[in-house]
C-alpha cells in the first residue's frame, strides 16, 4: 500500500513538474536584430515592434529609440527580446521630436517604414509579420 502511494506521488510529482516546465518554455525571449537605413542622422530613430491584436491601431508592443551619430551616415543597429510568436517591426525618424510618427490623413509626414513592406497600399500585418520562434539578425528596415 505504501509503495502504490509512494509510486502515485513520484508520478504526480513527475508529471506537475513537466507540465511547469512545458509552461516556461514559452516564457524564452529571442533577440530579433537588425540595422536601419536612409535616415538623416539629425533626429531620433524609432524602432517599433508590433503584435497581431495591436497593429492596426498603431500601438507596438516594444519601442527602442536611437540617436544616431550626428554628421554621419545614418546606419542603426537595434536588438529587441521578445518571446515566440508572429511580429510586425516598422521604423521612422522623429523630425519634429514628439515622439510619435505624425500623419497627414493616412500617409506618413515623417520617414518611416516596415519591414517585408513594398510600401504599395495600406500595410498588413500578415504580409509583413515575421515567425519568432528563435534568433533573428538579418531585419533591414529602410526609410524613403
Amino acid at each position: 500500500m505504501k509503495s502504490n502511494s509512494l509510486l502515485l506521488s513520484l508520478f504526480l510529482s513527475f508529471f506537475l513538474f513537466s507540465f511547469f516546465n512545458i509552461s516556461k518554455a514559452d516564457d524564452h525571449l529571442h533577440t530579433v536584430s537588425g540595422s536601419v537605413s536612409g535616415c538623416s542622422s539629425k533626429h531620433a530613430v524609432h524602432v517599433l515592434i508590433y503584435e497581431e491584436s495591436g497593429f492596426k491601431g498603431m500601438n507596438h508592443s516594444q519601442e527602442n529609440i536611437y540617436n544616431p551619430e550626428k554628421g554621419s551616415d545614418c546606419n542603426i543597429s537595434f536588438s529587441m527580446k521578445v518571446p515566440s510568436g508572429p511580429y510586425a517591426l516598422a521604423s521612422f525618424e522623429d523630425k519634429n521630436g514628439n515622439g510619435e510618427l505624425d500623419f497627414f490623413f493616412f500617409i506618413p509626414k515623417e520617414p518611416a517604414g516596415f519591414y517585408q513592406f513594398s510600401g504599395m497600399g495600406a500595410p498588413k500585418f500578415d504580409k509583413m509579420k515575421v515567425e519568432v520562434n528563435g534568433d533573428i539578425n538579418n531585419i533591414k528596415i529602410v526609410l524613403p
